[in-house]
């Protein structure tokens, strides 16, 4: 008879994370409470509005995503799925309250192109696979697959939160219009958290699947498809200098904590965050 650990049934939902309540309050327009008018007083320089853009894109890509998780059996779990919903509909005004940031931002017209021959790494190369051969793949995987996809969902957005933290610091200006979109993706953070903690927590099997996947995953996740220079500035801006070092580190150790993470895969994490 298999033990706890080795089941394939989900774990029972935890409480804490009301999702309805979540839903209820999605934050949606940011452009009436956006002080952009701040921005001509303290504007962005070159490389703050590049990575304004990087994550601008990074945002767009939430449809995609959530395209990919609903192929498997992610799309079975009710309280997931739910989730689900209002992250994309707050990144997606994310992504916008960004836009208005670049329309703003009279250096955003000398950007360097983003498009470009993407990064070719071995290691990566079932990020390329595309929802068919992910749905094929998730078949042998089965209900275990969701706690990879909240896993790798948590370590994305530690990911990006250090790059908003690192926008946050540029000038009073910015900080008032990031500062809230970072307490909005708390609360992602939150959710994807407590769902990673008690998924893992409840199966080897989940362990397992999520170890592979965090070892071999592009991040920040979709980056697979991004031109090799723009990985590379997002790299060399948030994670190259000491204080960048220092936040690789950090959340290194967060994934290390995770139930069942091996510290090879966390320090892998970490060594591909960094220029």
């Amino acid at each position: 008879m298999n033990s706890k650990n080795d089941t394939t049934t989900a774990p029972p939902d935890s409480a804490g994370f009301d999702v309805r309540e979540f839903a209820r309050t999605a934050h949606g327009n940011h452009r009436g409470t956006l002080d952009l008018d701040s921005l001509a007083d303290e504007p962005l320089d070159a490389e703050s509005v590049r990575l304004v853009r990087a994550l601008r894109d990074m945002e767009r890509t939430t449809l995609h995503r959530v395209r990919d998780l609903l192929v498997t059996a992610t799309h079975k779990d009710a309280r997931v799925t739910a989730f689900l919903t209002t992250w994309m509909f707050e990144k997606f005004w994310i992504a916008d309250a960004l836009d208005a940031v670049l329309d703003a931002s009279p250096a955003a017209r000398d950007l360097p192109a983003s498009a470009g021959p993407a990064r070719r790494v071995w290691a990566e190369r079932r990020e390329r696979r595309g929802p068919v051969l992910r749905s094929l793949a998730a078949n042998f995987t089965g209900t275990q697959i969701v706690a990879e996809h909240v896993t790798t969902g948590l370590v994305d957005e530690w990911i990006t939160q250090a790059a908003y933290r690192r926008l946050a610091g540029v000038s009073c200006a910015m900080a008032s219009i990031i500062d809230p979109v970072v307490e909005i993706k708390h609360r992602h953070i939150r959710f994807l958290a407590a769902e990673a903690e008690r998924r893992l927590g409840y199966s080897a099997r989940a362990r397992r699947i999520t170890n592979r996947a965090l070892r071999h995953s592009a991040w920040p996740l979709g980056s697979v498809d991004r031109a090799e220079h723009e990985r590379t500035f997002f790299e060399r801006h948030v994670f190259g200098d000491q204080s960048g070092r220092a936040e690789a580190r950090r959340i290194r150790a967060m994934v290390a904590a995770l139930p069942g993470i091996r510290p090879g895969v966390a320090s892998t994490v970490e060594s591909r965050l960094l220029p």
